[in-house]
């Protein structure tokens, strides 16, 4: 066959190829550093399940770096976020610190931020903050917390995922009975909630693809478990009632990325 034959063949067997499962056979990777609002209801693998159930093209392909109650510092320290993102080949890296540092230092926070950010530039990825919420107690702390993350993200160019700045326009939508929690809580006040979880995905969704998070499946995964350093682990399948799935994905939609 000659050269330009077996041009026009090739050719040819692409345009045959549906484009979505050309692109299927690059997976998007996304490296999750963080900690325990992380692993809790496995946020990573959650946003997997929207991305399939949603028919992307570029399969989710999460590893995770998590460990409980950890900062941005503490694994730096620790060595594992480091080699981690060294490994290269990823499209993002999510970077999320302890829930009251960005509040309480946050000039600590921006310093541990641009070390990261050094070190995911050198490897080609793009950085990802994962801006996370006040507790229960304290909604008012949200504005300083999403100011911190805004900041260092405009110190680094990295780009804040404003999972928080939702969870407290979610909040402005429920009714709460004294005594109860609000949906996204898990009962410490603290942790997400599976409809917590969601929520975040649902914002993860909606950074990492560019899309419109409207009409996303309904499904979550439901531990507490501290997962191993590696691929996302699987996890039990949750789902969330449908009409609040629907809540979540019109609030986090309108909030500008």
């Amino acid at each position: 066959m000659s050269r330009h034959a077996a041009a026009a063949l090739a050719t040819l067997l692409a345009l045959a190829i549906p484009a979505p499962i050309m692109a299927q056979a690059k997976p998007m990777r996304v490296l999750f550093i963080g900690n325990s609002y992380t692993y809790f209801n496995n946020l990573p693998a959650t946003v997997g399940d929207l991305a399939k159930g949603a028919g992307e093209a570029r399969r989710f392909e999460p590893t995770v770096v998590l460990v409980g109650g950890s900062t941005i510092d503490g694994h730096l320290q620790r060595g594992d976020a480091q080699r981690e993102i060294a490994r290269g080949g990823w499209d993002a890296v999510v970077v999320q610190d302890q829930s009251m540092r960005p509040i309480a230092t946050p000039d600590a926070m921006w310093h541990d931020a641009e070390a990261v950010a050094a070190l995911v530039r050198r490897a080609g990825a793009r950085l990802y903050f994962y801006e996370t919420w006040a507790r229960e107690a304290t909604p008012e702390l949200q504005d300083s917390l999403s100011r911190t993350y805004h900041r260092a993200a405009e110190r680094t160019g990295g780009t804040v995922v404003h999972a928080g700045d939702a969870w407290a326009a979610y909040r402005k939508t429920e009714a709460v009975s004294a005594g109860a929690h609000s949906a996204l809580f898990f009962t410490d006040g603290s942790h997400p909630s599976t409809a917590g979880t969601y929520l975040a995905a649902t914002a993860f969704y909606a950074a990492l693809y560019g899309r419109a998070p409207n009409g996303l499946s309904n499904i979550v995964r439901s531990t507490h478990d501290q997962p191993a350093v590696g691929p996302a682990p699987d996890s039990p399948r949750d789902s969330i009632p449908r009409p609040m799935a629907t809540a979540i994905q019109r609030v986090v939609a309108s909030i500008p990325r």
